[in-house]
């Protein structure tokens, strides 16, 4: 389905209510935008090395949804961009591979700068287990070519992959949706 813009509703007159066109701006349009938003989940199914003790955006080569067309697999593929301006609801995880040297961590980015209170750390329970950290759910405001990522980080010591398991149940992803304007 081709993008949506967000109806713009128009204001009621006694002689509007029966009109074709008041029908489809203040009926049909709305409800075929409000059932079919944005939305994007992103997956990763080829490992990442992260460098110790940095901040770095993780990469998504996988789609399960991606309604208005925000990601690439190819480009920038960590960022989905926003194509509708908006409020979004975010979340991502990182998945990191066995070790249990240092911290685990996860947190969101609008245009390369953190979201406050999105991150979480974690110390791994073993190094015999993959270890997912999973960000806070936030609330964000977009604009339209404004993008989102997870990050990850990690204090082993030296560099470490992210986690991919088989059959993809456990893999570093992002999920955002389009809540309102």
């Amino acid at each position: 389905m081709a993008n949506l813009a967000i109806p713009t509703l128009t204001a009621p007159s006694v002689s509007n209510y029966d009109t074709a066109a008041w029908w489809n701006a203040n009926v049909y349009q709305l409800l075929t935008y409000g059932l079919n938003p944005p939305i994007f989940v992103g997956t990763q199914t080829i490992a990442q090395s992260v460098a110790t003790s940095t901040w770095s955006a993780i990469t998504l080569d996988t789609e399960q949804q991606d309604t208005y067309g925000g990601h690439s697999t190819t480009t920038n593929s960590s960022r989905y961009t926003a194509q509708v301006a908006g409020w979004y609801t975010v979340c991502g995880v990182v998945t990191w591979t066995q070790n249990s040297t240092g911290r685990r961590g996860a947190r969101l980015h609008v245009n390369g700068s953190s979201v406050a209170g999105s991150a979480q750390l974690f110390a791994p329970a073993s190094g015999t287990t993959f270890t997912g950290v999973m960000t806070a759910v936030r609330a964000v405001q977009l604009g339209v070519g404004d993008y989102v990522e997870v990050a990850g980080t990690q204090s082993s010591g030296s560099a470490l992959s992210t986690g991919v398991a088989a059959g993809g149940d456990l893999a570093s992803a992002l999920y955002v949706a389009w809540a309102h304007t």
